[in-house]
């Protein structure tokens, strides 16, 4: 079950994430729609974003990683 505080709750990583920030832009995909989906849900989009597993973890984030898994 989610954990109902962190629900509507900004990423803890957004300060330091370049995809949050604008610096790295993800093609055909609006900035808006990726912090709505990923960023501003809390845990609920949090999980589903491939920066915050690694940043979470504790490893290296590649500088040109998104929020979405690399087929």
């Amino acid at each position: 079950m989610i954990n109902q505080r962190h629900l509507g709750k900004l990423c803890p990583y957004s300060k330091d994430c370049p995809v949050y920030q604008e610096e790295l832009k993800i093609e055909r995909v609006s900035s808006f729609l990726i912090k709505n989906v990923f960023c501003n849900r809390g845990y609920k989009g949090w999980k589903n974003c491939e920066r915050f597993k690694l940043a979470d973890e504790g490893l290296a984030i590649p500088t040109t990683a998104t929020p979405y898994k690399v087929k």
